[in-house]
């Protein structure tokens, strides 16, 4: 219990009254301020152990600032007795709760109001000891889309806190021996999960992703946490391992009617006090400009869907650029539409000055890839909206049979595109993002708009990572080879050009023959040189043949001494196999050659050659 006789209050100094929220000056001061503009009067109301107590907060226009309250109370450990406390503000009579807290609850339960949302005070320090914070350069980034409580929510995970900050955290070891390093997280902010009728009465949906204007941004959500600890620590305690382990962390920030100044604050406190390394932003809510000036978020990673010239040129690799022209160009490819050839070809090699690319084919918006080779159309029936959300643009292939099935060809076919997929994804010159489960075969049953589904649909099935050990070992070792080989290491961007006369461009295209690209609208056969020359490594091909014909690419020659080995065939033939000149693809197919020096031939022992030696 707080004895208030032993507390002073008063308005505060003028260097704290202009900061919003609640702020622990020391063990012994608290200062506490609203910004409400037009406001006549505001009190501060606490609630501890069942009890009420208003107190009256000052006009900060004495201090030379309008619109804001202040109080500052003062008395011997006053930040550990507030801490955890209830608190809410009374304006004009109207009780408003602080769009500042740190800490919120009533939310505790996903889904469900448990009790009047209310702020709480939360003064607590952190022990970042032992972080080993790091900050992961773009060549080696490989991001993982995930929603926190969907990542382990479900029965299967095996996790002892499931769909919690914590349960995420023993998903780690899993993380590493997959080879992501860094996560993008949809919202963990505590946003209202319940969508209500055009009335604002009855629940009719759940919001699960959490793009909700009924926010409250500064605080880690309460209905992720585990309930051992605090929300804020329990979420502190996430990142802290995940830097431990060398990764990074970026969240996922919609701003939804919030100021420029807001949105600000918002972003350094999550920097200054999560120790966040990235953010994704939607790019409408304010001049990103402002966010790149910024001394603290100087050295933080910025996500956006397009940024303008003079943003990039300020950029020098904080800005990654998500954009759907990937995901568009590489499935229309994958499906073996027309005329796409020579759109993947730029697209599996791009790169922008100042701006790291991030490529994707599925995100959480839509279908996932074991969907996406499943299914023609979407099948959103159990959102209750008749099946009329969600985009009707999928470009996606079922193999020649909706949804699951036990047919051996359309099994091959899939297991064939699966596999497709990751190539084209993860091997390309961007920074790949992989959505949480594609790398074992997650599927929403066809839905391409779950943003309403807090259930089986969403949560995944961590089953299937038996059930598809393949799938998962083929991403593994697409990983791996990316992080080990020199291509994704090198230190200036491909140009297409010869520059340095080494003899061949640093990245070319060929068709069925070398040097003879064939970008008609028919074309389906796609052949990528990258000339080892130009990064200290090994040159390689990559031959595409999405027709569902059989075709036989005629290899380039590199380099004198040297032929080719196959690496990697999705259609699983003649892996390891050396070959010089000519090679058949199998229909809708991906093979990755890699060249190594031809053996020398052994020279017979010249007394050998005549028998008169002997």
């Amino acid at each position: 219990m707080i004895n208030w006789n032993d507390i002073k209050t008063g308005s505060g100094k003028i260097e704290h009254v202009s900061e919003p929220g609640a702020k622990k000056i020391s063990e012994n001061e608290v200062q506490i301020n609203y910004w409400c503009p037009k406001a006549v009067s505001c009190e501060l109301c606490l609630y501890e152990n069942g009890k009420k107590k208003r107190i009256p907060m000052y006009a900060a226009y004495k201090e030379g600032i309008p619109d804001v309250f202040s109080l500052r109370m003062q008395g011997k450990g006053i930040s550990s007795l507030l801490q955890g406390v209830e608190y809410e503000f009374i304006v004009d009579g109207r009780v408003i709760t602080d769009f500042y807290a740190r800490e919120i609850t009533g939310r505790s339960r996903f889904g469900k109001k448990q009790g009047k949302i209310r702020a709480v005070f939360d003064f607590a320090e952190f022990d970042w000891q032992g972080e080993n914070w790091r900050k992961l350069p773009t060549d080696e980034i490989v991001l993982y889309q995930c929603h926190v409580r969907g990542f382990t929510k479900h029965s299967s995970s095996g996790v002892r806190y499931p769909g919690t900050f914590a349960g995420l955290v023993e998903k780690i070891p899993y993380l590493k021996e997959l080879g992501v390093n860094t996560l993008l997280c949809l919202p963990v902010y505590d946003f209202d999960e319940q969508m209500r009728d055009e009335n604002g009465v009855r629940q009719v949906r759940i919001n699960y992703w959490g793009y909700s204007k009924d926010a409250y941004y500064f605080a880690p959500k309460q209905g992720y946490t585990s309930g051992k600890q605090g929300v804020t620590e329990e979420f502190q305690q996430m990142v802290k391992a995940l830097h431990q382990h060398g990764m990074n962390i970026y969240l996922d920030m919609h701003f939804a009617g919030k100021s420029p100044i807001f949105i600000l604050q918002c972003l350094r406190y999550y920097v200054l006090r999560f120790h966040i390394d990235g953010f994704q932003i939607n790019q409408d809510c304010m001049d990103m400009s402002i966010l790149l000036e910024d001394p603290v978020l100087s050295h933080v990673r910025l996500l956006g869907h397009e940024w303008k010239e003079q943003e990039a040129a300020r950029g020098e690799e904080r800005l990654m650029e998500m954009n759907d022209r990937f995901l568009v160009d590489a499935r229309r490819f994958l499906k073996s539409d027309e005329g796409q050839a020579e759109n993947f070809y730029y697209r599996f090699r791009e790169q922008l000055n100042g701006v790291a690319m991030v490529h994707y084919i599925t995100q959480h918006n839509g279908f996932t890839l074991r969907d996406l080779i499943s299914y023609d159309v979407k099948h959103n029936e159990a959102n209750g909206e008749k099946n009329l959300d969600g985009t009707e643009y999928n470009y996606s292939w079922n193999c020649g049979f909706e949804g699951p099935s036990r047919r051996k060809e359309v099994l091959r076919r899939r297991s064939r595109q699966e596999k497709n997929a990751f190539v084209m994804l993860l091997l390309g010159m961007a920074t790949p993002m992989i959505l949480a489960g594609d790398e074992f075969g997650n599927s929403q049953k066809g839905n391409n708009n779950a943003y309403c589904q807090d259930n089986i649909t969403t949560w995944l099935d961590w089953r299937l990572l038996e059930k598809n050990e393949e799938t998962f070992q083929f991403v593994r070792q697409m990983l791996a080879f990316r992080r080990e080989h020199a291509l994704y290491h090198r230190n200036q961007s491909l140009t297409g050009l010869d520059g340095k006369g080494l003899g061949a461009p640093d990245v070319s295209c060929h068709g069925q023959e070398p040097w003879n690209a064939r970008f008609s609208y028919y074309s389906r056969e796609v052949g990528i040189l990258y000339y080892g020359g130009y990064y200290n490594g090994r040159s390689l091909y990559f031959a595409f043949n999405f027709h569902w014909d059989a075709h036989e690419f005629f290899l380039p020659n590199v380099e004198i001494g040297e032929t080719w080995k196959v690496l990697i065939d999705t259609a699983g033939q003649q892996e390891g196999v050396k070959i010089q000149k000519k090679y058949e693809m199998q229909p809708r197919s991906i093979v990755i050659f890699e060249s190594v020096r031809k053996p020398r031939k052994r020279k017979r022992d010249a007394r050998k050659q005549h028998p008169a030696n002997d």
